[in-house]
Order: C-alpha cells, then structure tokens, then sequence
C-alpha cells in the first residue's frame, strides 16, 4: 500500500473517532441531566416522608370541643340563656377501629361489597313452556281424559263407515299476584350502593322462590297456585306394589324406573326427574351384595342422570317425595307480569323517617293439563 492511501485510511479513522467522541459528549450530557432530575425528585419524596412523619396536633372531639368553648362556659355560669356552638366535625376511619395496647388506633379492613347469603337455585319454573297472557284470566280447550273413541277400523268395499269421536272441556284459570315488600333509609340507599342491591337482589330472589316453592306445593286454594304435589290430580300416583317392582329386592331405583314406564304407558315421553338433593345422595350410597356402588364411585362425580333422565335436584321437592315428568307437556306458566320491582317514598310515614320501600312482584297463573305425564308420590319401596 503506498503511503498516500496509508494517510487517507488514517484521516478517516481519525474523522470517526472524532465523531465517537463528539456523540460520547452528547449521550453523557444527557445521562447527566437525568441523574440530576432524578436526584431532585429524590429529595423532594424525602422531604414529604419526613413532613408525614412529624408529629399532627391531635383532633379535639366533638365533646372536648363543646366542652372548651367560651358559649358552654358563660350558659353555666348563668350570663346567657342558651349556648350555641359551631364545632368542627370529626371523621373517624372507615370500619370499627380496633385499640392496641399502645393506646394508637388501627383502623379495621372493610371488604368491599356486602357478603351474601345462600340462594337457592331455581329449576322447576324452566321445565314448563311459558305464555304470556293480557288478562287476570286465562283459559283454554282440552281433550277430556277419555274423550277420544277411535272409530277407524277396516271395512268391506260399499258398507257404512264408522264414526269417532272426541270430547272437549273448557278449562279456566286465574293470574295470582306474588309480591313483599322492604324498607331501607334513604340515607342508606345513597351511601351504601351495593347495600342496596343487595337488598333488591334478596327481595327480587324471595318472589322467585314464592313462586317455585307455589309451582311445586301450592294447594290451588285462595291464592295459592295449583302446584304439582299438593292439588288432588295435578300427577298421577305410582301407586307401585312389591309385585310390580318385580322382586323382594326391590330398591328406589327400580320404583322410579317403574314410575318412567307408566309415564310412557300413558303415551307421552318422560323429561327429568324431580329429587330432594337428600335423597339423591341416598341413591347413590346404593351399593351392591359386594358392596359396590350402582352409581359412581367415591373417586368420581357421578353423573345426576337415572334410567336416560336428567336428575335435577331441589329443595323445593319435599325429602322423600319425586316425580318423573314430560313436563313440557303436563302443565303451562301463564305469565301476565314478569318480575317488576319499585322504589317509593311516599308510603306510611316514610317522608317523616326518611325511608324508601321497595316493592318486587310477578302477576302469573299456573296449571297442570296433563296430569299424565307426571308420575310420582312418596320415595319408598312398596311393603310385602
């Protein structure tokens, strides 16, 4: 290489580590600004710690307040005829404040929201198809029981032919009104938001419950809806006998097998079943001659199904009570009003007590058509 390209290399080696050097200035100017950026916001967090740790002027109470002041002095000394006084208010921490031994306040964890109680889940009302209605009445035309005579038959070229028939009724029902009420402070209700839905929550769950609790043991009376256990021939009993179960050992099983059969005796086709869940952890604790289980085993869920049907359990179902149903068949919820819930003050003497009541209500009918297609009754094998 001759010496001309040797300087020119070296001019431009020495041109880049002139720009390095000029670029390192800059990057360390500004690593430099930052650091002291940094250090005053240091220093500034410092200063406030140390303000926050200084020692307050204790807050006088309300008492000590009223207690000190120059108008409670001269009102008992007897120079004024009354004292007023403007004190400052004091808050006290949020929740109830626990005292430590030290004589110092340690203010106790709120958590937040309200912590609620059980709710039953509901279950029946869905197994009914719904139609809503415009009236407090409603009615309907049915077949009657044994109101079909099936007249077609096979017959000889130029005879009579003969004639059916079939029978109707005319079926009507009235809408029942469910509804309670609850009252809250209005103080309440704007301080303590989720108190309140809570409260609605509680009462808009009581009226559900009313209703599936109706739909299940209502007696048909008053207002009471028709339900399907307590109103004579809403179901049709298993009315099963040792001999129909079809062994001396019979178990639960077998009667609830024997109650899905007559159903479908009846021509319609079984749904679900209907259990307390009491009962339903009875059958399964089943066991064999062996001592295995029939269904499950402790290891394992066992699937909430017998004999192809869905086992839905309740408490609405009374313990040792079932019920094998094509419900969608048997029985109509005839809904006029669905659930509503209502704030008001002016009720009583709310407006002098600063109270709010609450109102939830459903307007419904209910009715079993079908009685048929339900079959049940009382939980226990037949006596020999």
């Amino acid at each position: 290489m001759e010496i001309k390209e040797i300087s020119e290399a070296l001019d431009r080696i020495e041109g880049k580590m002139n720009e390095t050097a000029e670029s390192n200035k800059a990057e360390m100017k500004r690593l430099g600004d930052m650091q002291t950026k940094f250090a005053r916001e240091l220093m500034d967090v410092q200063q406030n710690a140390v303000k926050a740790m200084a020692p307050k002027a204790e807050a006088k109470s309300v008492g000590a307040q009223v207690a000190e002041s120059g108008a409670l002095k001269a009102f008992a000394e007897g120079s004024a005829t009354k004292a007023r006084m403007e004190v400052a208010e004091v808050k006290e921490s949020a929740g109830n404040p626990i005292t430590t031994p030290t004589g110092g306040v340690v203010p106790a964890y709120r958590r937040p929201g309200v912590l609620a109680g059980a709710f039953r889940p509901f279950t029946i009302e869905a197994l009914f198809p719904t139609i809503p209605v415009a009236s407090n009445a409603y009615e309907y035309v049915k077949e009657k029981d044994d109101g079909f005579v099936n007249g077609a038959a096979f017959i000889a070229e130029g005879t009579q032919k003969p004639f059916g028939s079939t029978g109707f009724e005319l079926v009507s029902g009235t809408v029942k009104t469910i509804a309670h009420l609850a009252r809250i402070s209005k103080q309440l209700m704007e301080d303590a938001p989720a108190l309140e839905a809570y409260i609605n929550q509680r009462i808009v769950y009581g009226v559900d419950l009313a209703v599936e609790d109706q739909i299940t043991k209502g007696d048909g009376l008053g207002q009471n809806l028709s339900g399907i256990f307590n109103t004579a021939g809403n179901y049709t009993a298993h009315g099963a006998t040792l001999a129909d179960l079809g062994t001396k050992n019979a178990s639960l099983l077998d009667l609830i097998l024997f109650a899905k059969t007559k159903i479908e005796q009846a021509y319609y086709r079984p749904s679900a079943i209907l259990l307390n869940p009491l009962n339903w952890s009875r059958l399964q604790m089943l066991k064999n001659a062996n001592g295995d289980y029939y269904l499950g085993h402790p290891a394992t869920v066992a699937p909430a199904e017998l004999w192809g049907l869905p086992v839905i359990t309740t408490q609405a179902v009374a313990v040792d009570q079932f019920m094998v149903g094509d419900f969608t068949a048997a029985g109509t919820v005839w809904a006029r009003q669905g659930l509503t819930v209502e704030l008001f003050e002016q009720d009583s003497d709310n407006v002098q007590k600063n109270l709010i009541t609450i109102r939830a209500e459903r307007r419904l009918g209910f009715g079993i058509e079908r009685p048929a297609a339900l079959c049940g009754g009382a939980l226990t094998v037949p006596a020999e």
